[in-house]
């Protein structure tokens, strides 16, 4: 399983390199930090980073994708077949390549590692005055920001 979501994170990361829409680089870029946080959950054992991953990231994109669609014109996405023939033939390489490498005992070899570079340390004690104090400015930058967007103006296009 998890050599298939490094295979899928791998393809990914080709593939983005390959597109030229912003809609379809940021689907492409969801993609990938769906799988990534999946990922982190599988090897930490603990879901919580990668639904705040998913979730900030999943907002960003909302944004980008509201502004892309108001700024970008209308075209359709093009997809050559010599481009889905090479992610195929390159997804099938990169999958057996894992495959016979045994990625899964690396991985597991280094667990015992993880729990030294775990990110609990940021919500312990001796951090956690600090960690408020960015909560509470973002918070503040959030508000700020959207009292600052005026909902009247409407889009950044207007219709013709």
């Amino acid at each position: 399983m998890l050599n298939f979501m490094l295979t899928l994170v791998i393809i990914w990361s080709i593939t983005l390199m390959t597109l030229n829409h912003p809609l379809s680089m940021g689907l492409v870029l969801l993609m990938q930090t769906f799988m990534v946080a999946m990922i982190m959950g599988y090897i930490m054992e603990s879901f919580f980073f990668s639904y705040i991953i998913i979730m900030i990231m999943m907002s960003g994109a909302l944004v980008l994708f509201i502004y892309m669609s108001s700024v970008a014109s209308n075209e359709k996405f093009n997809t050559p077949m010599k481009n889905i023939i090479m992610m195929t033939s390159l997804f099938i390489l990169i999958y057996f390549v894992l495959k016979t490498t045994k990625c899964e005992t690396i991985i597991i070899n280094n667990l015992m590692s993880i729990e030294n570079m775990s990110l609990m340390k940021i919500f312990n004690s001796m951090t956690s005055m600090i960690t408020m104090m960015i909560i509470m400015y973002l918070l503040m930058t959030m508000i700020v920001v959207s009292n600052n967007a005026k909902v009247s103006e409407g889009p950044l296009r207007m219709k013709k």
